[in-house]
């Protein structure tokens, strides 16, 4: 009974591409709370400081994580190692690992550990990158009247620049699987955007969705008086829309 379960929501979905179901998408958002509430007491303890240095020092190591992940779609790697969930828990746990090694080096020689990260994720990315072939350039037509609009809405929204960095990037990701649902064949597997698309009939409802929910959710977190678990929640918000953002526009615009 219980192989049983496991198989039909975890492992098949895995195995057979079939994306996410109700109980996966719980599971998985369970696992993500508990390594992010430990994640933040591993920063306290280490006296880590969530602000713009340490973002800039993760991001190359989170979009070489990506580029590995589109490489898998397009097979150029192969392995379940490198499919949703297992690769994103190896991504936490390297750069977590890489991050504390990094604040390490920095207490003991003086190195600036977000230097230390910034330059080692970038050549990291740039060694990975070179791997996909980019041959769908069509689709940013497609998505850039969109990105104008978002640009200029959020250039005028009244927010702080932390905010509209984390509204951008979630709307970036909705505009890019709108466009890649209506205009180039993909299959939505997330659970909210596909009920969302399957009511609306459009695949751009959900561009207004997302934008409202983490609108909303800015206001709310910014209501917490805790400012370093304010700023540790919005980079979490904002690495997930970095990281399904921009799996589903390289895999746009690579074609896989």
């Amino acid at each position: 009974m219980l192989k049983q379960f496991i198989e039909e929501y975890f492992i098949n979905p895995i195995k057979y591409g079939e994306g996410y179901n109700l109980v996966n998408t719980l599971a998985y958002s369970f696992i993500f709370i508990i390594f992010a509430v430990l994640t933040f007491e591993i920063f306290k303890r280490m006296k880590i400081k969530v602000d713009f240095k340490l973002c800039l020092a993760i991001a190359p190591f989170i979009l070489s994580f990506i580029v590995l992940r589109v490489l898998r779609d397009a097979e150029i790697v192969k392995g379940y190692v490198f499919m949703t969930p297992f690769i994103w828990l190896i991504s936490f746990l390297f750069i977590l690992s890489y991050l504390l090694l990094s604040k390490f080096l920095e207490n003991k020689y003086g190195l600036p550990f977000h230097k230390f990260m910034f330059i080692s994720g970038f050549i990291l990315f740039s060694f990975l990158i070179g791997f996909l072939n980019v041959k769908n350039l069509k689709a940013l037509v497609y998505m850039l009247p969109f990105l104008i609009i978002t640009t200029i809405i959020l250039l005028k929204l009244k927010e702080t620049t932390e905010n509209k960095i984390v509204l951008g990037l979630h709307v970036f990701d909705s505009i890019t699987t709108a466009v890649s649902l209506k205009w180039f064949g993909y299959v939505e597997q997330h659970v909210l955007p596909k009920l969302i698309i399957s009511i609306t009939k459009t695949p751009f409802s959900f561009i207004f969705v997302k934008f409202l929910i983490v609108y909303l959710s800015m206001k709310l977190i910014d209501k917490n008086e805790d400012r370093e678990f304010t700023n540790f929640i919005k980079m979490l918000i904002a690495i997930l829309g970095l990281a399904t953002g921009g799996r589903s526009f390289l895999r746009l615009i690579c074609g896989v």
